[in-house]
């Protein structure tokens, strides 16, 4: 790769995109790409996977095909494009015969030089047909975890893809991915035949992104809580006011639509999304979302992906995802801008158990060894999912191990457990020791629901029938409630000092369960039911349970979050001006300019077009098209308001 091609892309940067620097990776990835060298790259949600193909194609003026499941990402890179003055097209079963066509025809003539096409459609002749026309000089598999058996979202006709390679052996390849472990990347390498690649894998971190998990009680009021606050623009993760969307993500489609209308019932604009809405409504409901005409969006695990909001500040997971790499995706939607944001996720035992009976349900492991295998792996992820539910250490720890990366400080400082302060735990040995003592007086044979029973001295059918009354454990257990016993449960099986065994979730003694008579202590948070704990007050106000203003000595390892000062009244004007150019040119706000560019403006308050020039996310394009009308506001507001 010579000097001046990585010249030209520096330029391009900054004259095109608008950017001063390039993010982590991004440069080398480009550079790999501009040379004609397959890649592999993982990089995080929101850490700017699409410019290290869509710079390239302005470099090099030619033909790019991207290959992407998600239709909404199409027209949504689609809208940015444009707004940057590139030439690209999107072939998809959106599209009429006429729209079709003259995307086609665009191809043809060589105006466009980013094609995004669905994976389905490398099974029809058009497509093939349009490209032995017009050959692609690269060819960029996005979200491509999808083409391994061992992802997450494993899809069949993503295998296609391999075809091309065959067809075009002279376009170089590139993979995009935020969520691949190593047994996913060595698939993805081999399923695409990629020839010597470039490998670059980025920090999983997410500086941003406050992570929580709560008990799955009481779940309505504390969302009703928790979506108030971000909608005053109050955050844990800081003590700043920044204003944004959010996104509650449902296993069912009956949660998606309650949550949406218990949240609208409360004064935040929310509307559902799902595959079983018609699909104008469906349609119609993320474009309001997208052009914050709604506050939030209750969603099946399909929303969002693909959707570059870099706006949106709060995440709730109303249950359990099915596994680590949907939750990091998932949560990956927040935070996109590099500001605050903050993730909760409600968790109860129950929602694990469904999910194994659910898996369980689905076929069985005899016959194909593929489906079997496949099997296997899911209900290991899901496993493992519960696992970060349910520590008490340090959860961006625990994220990031899981991804094979090694998170080396002792604190995150910006996740509920390294944020809970350590004089908020209390000595629950004896409890402990009860409940431990119970499980292996029951033989490991029974669940915690009825070692419950026994700790509270039931007089249950099933502990006269196997005579446990008579166990020198019956009736010990006053000093927790059944709820409080559950949960001393699920705690005692993070830590390992007790294990379940499937199919029925019994519970057994570990070898440390046992060492805890000895020697040890086991402290941890108060729970519900205890004397003395903690307990969540109806109707009130959600309370942070974390330390003040954590993040005013907060400099982390993999990134500080960003914080941007600027007036904030001033940014409110340019916020609204933001939507009325968005609403009559028909595109997301922040396809104008992200909050990070609005918030530098207000700060900088430039006086002519030519003072936008090193504003970040300002391009030539975007100067010449937006930049009149926001200069002309700021002057405004300078004449009236300082």
């Amino acid at each position: 790769m010579n000097a001046a091609a990585m010249g030209k892309a520096d330029e391009t940067l900054r004259r095109v995109f608008g950017f001063e620097s390039w993010r982590p990776g991004q440069r080398e990835i480009v550079e790999a790409v501009l040379s004609g060298r397959d890649a592999l790259a993982i990089l995080p949600t929101g850490g700017g996977k699409s410019l290290c193909y869509q710079l390239p194609a302005v470099v090099l003026d030619s033909l790019v095909l991207v290959v992407s499941p998600l239709i909404a990402l199409m027209k949504d890179q689609l809208d940015a494009l444009e707004a940057l003055g590139v030439g690209a097209a999107v072939l998809n079963s959106s599209l009429d015969p006429d729209e079709y066509r003259s995307a086609a025809d665009r191809v043809r003539s060589g105006q466009v030089r980013i094609l995004y096409a669905a994976p389905e459609a490398l099974a029809t002749g058009r497509l093939p047909a349009l490209l032995a026309e017009r050959p692609p000089i690269r060819i960029v598999v996005d979200e491509a975890h999808c083409i391994s058996q061992w992802g997450h979202d494993f899809r069949p006709e993503y295998r296609r893809i391999a075809e091309l390679r065959v067809r075009f052996p002279a376009a170089s390849c590139l993979a995009v991915t935020a969520t691949a472990t190593d047994r996913v990347r060595d698939d993805i390498a081999g399923s695409l035949a990629l020839r010597d690649p470039f490998v670059f894998v980025s920090s999983f971190d997410r500086p941003a992104l406050l992570l929580r998990v709560e008990p799955k009680t009481d779940t309505k009021r504390r969302l009703i809580g928790f979506a108030r606050n971000h909608a005053r623009g109050k955050t844990a993760a800081t003590g700043e006011e920044i204003k944004g969307s959010g996104i509650v993500y449902c296993l069912s489609r009956k949660s998606a639509e309650e949550i949406a209308e218990l949240l609208s019932a409360h004064g935040i604009r929310a509307l559902p999304y799902h595959a079983g809405l018609p699909q104008e409504e469906r349609k119609a409901n993320q474009e309001a979302f997208i052009r914050d005409d709604v506050d939030a969006i209750a969603a099946t695990v399909a929303f969002g992906m693909g959707i570059d909001k870099p706006d949106v500040r709060w995440i709730v997971h109303w249950d359990l995802p099915k596994d680590l790499e949907g939750y990091y995706q998932e949560i990956g939607r927040a935070g996109r801008d590099g500001l605050p944001a903050e993730c909760l996720l409600f968790y109860g035992r129950g929602d694990l158990i469904k999910l194994r009976r659910f898996l369980d349900l689905d076929g069985d492991d005899s016959g194909d060894s593929t489906e079997g295998d496949s099997k296997w792996a899911a209900r290991e992820r899901l496993d493992i999912m519960a696992a970060y539910a349910e520590t008490e250490q340090c959860r961006r720890r625990f994220l990031l191990s899981h991804f094979g990366e090694h998170y080396l400080r002792p604190s995150c400082d910006c996740c509920d457990n390294c944020l809970r302060d350590p004089e908020d735990l209390v000595d629950l040995t004896v409890p402990a020791q009860k409940l431990i003592s119970c499980a292996i007086r029951l033989g490991n044979r029974f669940g915690a629901s009825h070692a419950t029973d026994v700790l509270l001295g039931s007089n249950s059918e099933k502990i006269e029938r196997y005579g446990h009354g008579a166990l020198s454990v019956y009736g010990i257990g006053s000093e927790l409630n059944r709820a409080g016993w559950m949960e001393l449960s699920r705690r005692l099986v993070a830590s390992g000092h007790l294990e379940t065994v499937p199919p029925y979730e019994v519970l057994k003694a570990t070898a440390k369960g046992r060492a805890l008579f000895t020697a040890g202590t086991f402290r941890t948070r108060p729970i519900e039911g205890s004397r003395g704990g903690s307990s969540f007050s109806p109707g009130a106000p959600v309370k942070s349970p974390y330390r003040k203003n954590p993040s005013a000595d907060r400099s982390r390892a993999a990134g500080t979050i960003l914080t941007v000062p600027g007036d904030d009244e001033l940014f409110e004007r340019l916020r609204t001006l933001r939507k009325t150019i968005a609403d009559k040119t028909g595109v997301p706000p922040y396809v104008v300019f992200p909050d990070r560019t609005l918030r530098e403006l207000s700060r900088r308050k430039p006086r002519s077009v030519e003072d936008l020039e090193g504003v970040f996310g300002v391009g030539a394009h975007k100067a010449e098209r937006y930049g009149s009308a926001f200069v002309r506001e700021i002057s405004e507001w300078s004449e009236t308001g300082e």
